[in-house]
């Protein structure tokens, strides 16, 4: 997503996150095969709280939203991290994970980014909706998978924007809309860094 058009458009109209870990990134084929853990620092400009964290028989799905938000469904950005037992490549996974926004979306964007991460068996992906159904907002979604050939783990952040009619291209009707597009902006900058930034860990600590 190109951040910067949206500003050009206005102008013209838990347990998971804080594991410790020893860094072997300058290797260029990944240490890890099997994942421990994976680890991610959400970023400090938002104060989090966790409100799910279900876990059993090995798939486990949490999520977080800022603290001043009521639920989910009034938080402007949010964060999910979700482990399926499965032996589906990364890339299967994913594409099987965004499938339902393919129908549920009027106009939708996908695209991949580069992850941080030289762990081998990853796939990352920018998906942009113009607006979901039923709902009166957009989104910009940040994906990251990682397969160990046992689980996918999925690490997800996702902003909601003002709704449009072709996604990634805001244009706010209102100030109202124009303030949140502008704060939306800079949130989807935030995420996309916080996905360039997980990282996965063996039962050693250490991480790539």
């Amino acid at each position: 997503m190109n951040k910067s058009s949206i500003l050009s458009v206005l102008a013209i109209g838990g347990i998971l996150a804080l594991t410790g870990c020893a860094g072997t990134q300058n290797s260029s084929e990944p240490k890890v095969a099997k994942i421990n853990t994976i680890t991610f620092t959400p970023p400090k400009q938002v104060k989090w709280k966790q409100i799910k964290n279900q876990q059993k028989d090995g798939y486990i799905l949490a999520e977080w939203i800022p603290q001043e938000s009521a639920d989910n469904d009034s938080a402007l950005v949010r964060i999910l991290y979700n482990r399926s037992v499965s032996d589906k490549s990364a890339t299967d996974f994913l594409s099987s994970a965004i499938q339902p926004m393919k129908q549920r979306c009027g106009d939708i964007a996908i695209s991949p980014f580069k992850g941080g991460s030289v762990y081998k068996h990853q796939a990352n992906a920018e998906v942009l909706c113009s607006q979901l159904s039923q709902t009166p907002f957009g989104t910009a979604s940040y994906w990251s998978v990682f397969s160990d050939g046992v689980a996918n783990h999925l690490v997800m952040s996702e902003v909601k924007l003002p709704p449009s009619k072709k996604a990634g291209l805001v244009t706010p009707k209102n100030e109202a809309e124009k303030k949140w597009a502008q704060n939306a902006a800079k949130l989807a900058m935030l995420m996309e860094q916080f996905n360039q930034g997980v990282r996965v860990c063996n039962a050693k600590k250490e991480c790539q």
